[in-house]
């Protein structure tokens, strides 16, 4: 299938602003990794983005765990929470970790936008416990992460399919697919007094800043 129709398939809240991740920004990084292969340079901006991303999320759906009352709701949060630091876990373990220095400096300029956006999120006080406006924005930026940050299409069909890095990376595909829906079912459903074009203009923007850092993300990917 052509990167640009799977692209086209992703399934997630309607957005109204134009797709910003080129479909042969994905073919280019997966030029380079059937050229080069899942070198440790490769392996190490993969994990550090991941990481990075997933530390955000799970820090949001951390403060669940001290509530004094558990619903519904809240014990979604915590599964989230559970599985992203699965994710994060596994990514250390597994990744053949670069020596360069650079890839770390470069790393955390890509994904300062949206570091920056969960620090604002989790500011205290009061926090997304607390504040309903950010509780929103927090489920938006995670919706976001979720539904833009995909790895499938830049490995190659080639690779070793049990290859430590290999089999971590499709296990955290298949778990961000179903956190994803868990997520549209907490956006749906969670009590706003936010206006729906309000809610909708919010998730589309958190989804139009992931693509601006996935899109740099690839281009570094596919760089030598």
């Amino acid at each position: 299938m052509p990167w640009s129709a799977w692209i086209a398939g992703i399934k997630c809240i309607p957005r109204r602003a134009t797709i910003m991740i080129e479909p042969i920004l994905y073919d280019q990084a997966r030029e380079r990794i059937e050229s080069d292969g899942l070198t440790a340079d490769v392996q190490t901006k993969i994990a550090l983005l991941l990481s990075g991303t997933k530390t955000g999320n799970a820090a949001y759906h951390s403060w669940v765990q001290w509530m004094a009352r558990l619903d519904a709701a809240q014990q979604s949060a915590f599964t989230q929470y559970s599985r992203e630091l699965e994710a994060i876990s596994l990514l250390l373990r597994t990744t053949s970790w670069s020596i360069n220095p650079a890839l770390p400096l470069r790393g955390n300029q890509i994904i300062s936008p949206l570091a920056m956006a969960w620090g604002q999120i989790l500011l205290p006080p009061p926090g997304p416990a607390l504040n309903p406006d950010a509780a929103f924005r927090g489920l938006a930026l995670g919706h976001a992460q979720l539904a833009r940050i995909r790895f499938a299409p830049v490995i190659p069909d080639a690779v070793d399919p049990l290859d430590p890095f290999v089999v971590a990376l499709r296990r955290i595909e298949q778990e961000n697919a179903r956190m994803l829906q868990l997520q549209i079912r907490l956006l749906k459903s969670m009590p706003t007094e936010t206006p729906l074009e309000e809610r909708e203009s919010r998730i589309a923007a958190y989804q139009d800043m992931v693509d601006g850092v996935f899109s740099q993300f690839l281009s570094w990917l596919a760089a030598n």
